[in-house]
């Protein structure tokens, strides 16, 4: 299991050399919004140009990354459904779910 240290870390990276490697200087971690769930742990981070400044232009689209326990890479949470019930789904196997 990873610590909190180690997710903030890996959410880093994954934003900075994947996501967004156009404006890796200007990634800021939001380590005191990380959470635990059994799937894994959940990470926020913002652009110092939407801290500075307050512009919603400059916010990230999606400010949570999932970095799974297991090991695989992290991801951004999607925007539907909620977070929470994002990682219940991912720890219970109901993802992505079924049609019809």
């Amino acid at each position: 299991m990873l610590t909190r240290d180690q997710a903030v870390a890996a959410a880093a990276a994954f934003l900075k050399s994947r996501a967004h490697p156009d404006r890796a200087d200007s990634v800021v971690m939001l380590p005191d919004t990380a959470v635990d769930f059994a799937y894994g742990r959940t990470v926020r981070f913002d652009f110092r140009e939407h801290i500075e400044t307050g512009d919603p232009t400059q916010a990230p689209f999606s400010s949570v990354v999932v970095v799974p326990h297991d090991g695989s890479p992290p991801h951004f949470a999607p925007t539907f459904p909620p977070v929470a019930t994002y990682m219940e789904m991912r720890a219970a196997g109901n993802w992505p779910p079924r049609k019809g």
